[in-house]
């Protein structure tokens, strides 16, 4: 089942958008992003795909086809503290965006991963997925950079995963048939294209 068939079947309607982000392999990086060092990455074609429609009330309601809990919350009232669920990612990224920008729009919304979960970034995929979606029906357009720095405040500050900017980077910044070489230092990045030569 995809997350559109689990969406029609869940609220008798059609998604109203489909959002997506891939996941990411990392060449060089892992852990150097950490202390500002210069890191590869490229996105591959398999990642996060989100099928949702906004709710004016401004509630958010999401199930994934990886979890069975449904989590819920408001824009107005996201829970100070992560809750210990997975939705704690959504949560985190609903309060970033919030304290940057007016959310008045909720979402119904079914997650759905291409690939089984972890190694690849599923968490930094699946929030940059949601954030693409919450931004789309609050008419917020986020920049790249402030795209990875809610993501990564998101992770760092309300689930408490002590991660760099390279996951997040490689899935923004990233384009097909290229390597991304990026400084966390300064952000500066290159894409590097593919060798025509290349298997």
């Amino acid at each position: 089942m995809t997350c559109e068939q689990k969406f029609r079947e869940t609220y008798r309607r059609e998604p109203e958008g489909l959002s997506f982000c891939p996941y990411r392999v990392c060449p060089l990086g892992a852990h150097s992003d950490h202390q500002l060092g210069k890191v590869t990455g490229l996105a591959i074609d398999k990642g996060i795909h989100i099928a949702f429609a906004p709710k004016q009330n401004g509630v958010i309601e999401f199930s994934s086809l990886q979890f069975s809990k449904r989590a819920q919350w408001h824009v107005s009232s996201v829970p100070e503290t992560k809750q210990g669920d997975w939705a704690d990612y959504l949560r985190g990224a609903t309060l970033k965006l919030g304290a940057q920008y007016p959310l008045r729009v909720g979402l119904s919304g079914v997650i759905e991963g291409s690939l089984p979960i972890g190694g690849l970034s599923s968490s930094a995929a699946v929030t940059i997925a949601f954030l693409k979606a919450l931004c789309t029906v609050n008419g917020i357009h986020l920049s790249d950079v402030e795209l990875i720095k809610t993501e990564m405040a998101a992770e760092n500050d309300y689930v408490g995963v002590s991660c760099g900017k390279l996951d997040q980077s490689c899935e923004v910044y990233s384009k097909k048939d290229h390597l991304l070489y990026l400084d966390t230092k300064d952000d500066s990045y290159e894409l590097i294209p593919t060798s025509p030569a290349m298997k």
